[in-house]
């Protein structure tokens, strides 16, 4: 038998097993990309009986960490006669369980981890019931144009992560910040009062520049927002990442603060911005896994990150060209030589590159809906929970 683990579970006031209606291998063993040792992950779904869903004193949305042993048992032959999973049963077995509330609401927003579970390869079903069945019948009404925004932004994350990390491998910060270093002196330059005021009126004038307040579909403000942050990137003539600050210094300009005082807050901002990064440097090295560490030692930054970064953008890429979701990789041999190191740094920039400009110029010409039918997909949970 597999090690169930000794990682806490969240309480349920019900038996889980007889009210889960599936569960699918997670990760690399889903993938196509699992090695000697890789972890077995599993994730599911469960409809919970209707005094937990209805209670005034509980919630339950998701389960997470060891395994309930009655479900274990139930997924262990299925485990056992998998061509990869069965070859890793010394490891624990951990995944999450979701309700079926959850899971739909996770899978209408275009969710990767969620849609991972729906689109799962059959060969990779551990547990499925007829309730199951259904929702998979109907899986690709799922499949919307807000991928684009999902999957690029769950990539972007990773790309984010490995160049974070390449720095520090590089180019280590020497020490903590200190005050002096940003030209300001051992106390604050302004009172607590005096900065939340002028932090209050920033935040106004941005937010009068937003569009949160505005009543329109998610699908419209999502592409407004895009269009919006096209406008201020043009007209500022800065990158993506540095649209945040210089918007700010337009807000601050625009509330009229006196030069000394501009001048202190941008000096401020760079100290809290460098403690924050020392801190987050501090616990990287702290809590780095050995065999992370090691990768990207030998091959100058996180080639496991670099795999789930191209992983996710053709994936992205295939599910607005070919409205299709293939968890399965087919690509899974490049993924296995992107993880081992194949890749050089500079490579993968520019893969990183293409592929976002291939996934939104796909978005463009795509043929999947805008958002999915939200009356049909009210009907379907009422269904499946009946």
């Amino acid at each position: 038998m597999l090690d169930h683990g000794t990682k806490g579970t969240t309480a349920v006031s019900f038996a889980l097993e007889p009210h889960t209606i599936a569960v699918v291998l997670a990760g690399s063993h889903a993938h196509g990309t699992a090695r000697e040792g890789s972890d077995v992950d599993v994730r599911g779904v469960c409809i919970a009986p209707l005094h937990a869903r209805l209670s005034l004193f509980e919630r339950f949305e998701q389960v997470e960490g060891a395994v309930d042993p009655q479900l274990a048992a139930a997924i262990d032959p299925g485990l056992r006669a998998h061509p990869t999973a069965s070859t890793c049963l010394g490891t624990k077995l951990e995944g999450v369980i979701f309700d079926l509330a959850k899971f739909l609401g996770l899978c209408a927003t275009a969710n990767p981890n969620a849609l991972e579970i729906l689109f799962a390869d059959e060969r990779d079903w551990l547990l499925a019931r007829p309730a199951w069945r259904r929702l998979h019948a109907d899986r690709h009404r799922f499949l919307t144009r807000k991928v684009e925004q999902t999957y690029l932004g769950y990539a972007m994350t990773q790309l984010a992560k490995i160049e974070t990390h390449r720095g520090w491998l590089l180019h280590p910060p020497a020490g903590k910040p200190t005050r002096a270093e940003f030209g300001l002196p051992d106390g604050p330059t302004l009172g607590a009062d005096d900065r939340n005021r002028i932090e209050a009126g920033i935040a106004e004038r941005l937010r009068r520049w937003g569009i949160d307040d505005l009543e329109m579909p998610k699908s419209t403000r999502v592409a407004l927002a895009e269009h919006m942050q096209e406008f201020w990137r043009d007209t500022l003539a800065c990158a993506d990442e540095a649209l945040g600050e210089r918007t700010r210094e337009v807000a601050t300009d625009a509330i009229g603060l006196p030069a000394p005082i501009v001048a202190a807050l941008a000096a401020e901002k760079k100290y809290r911005a460098a403690c924050k990064h020392w801190d987050a440097y501090q616990a990287w090295q702290s809590q780095r896994n050995p065999a992370r560490a090691e990768l990207e030692r030998r091959h100058g930054y996180d080639t496991k990150h670099a795999m789930h970064l191209v992983r996710l953008m053709h994936t992205g890429v295939e599910i607005l060209e070919q409205g299709e979701l293939w968890v399965r990789r087919p690509d899974a041999d490049e993924l296995a030589a992107i993880r081992g190191g194949d890749l050089p740094f500079e490579a993968l920039r520019a893969r990183a590159d293409a592929l976002r400009e291939r996934m939104q110029a796909a978005a463009r010409g795509t043929s999947l809906p805008a958002d999915l039918d939200r009356a049909w997909l009210d009907a379907l949970a009422l269904e499946l929970m009946r």
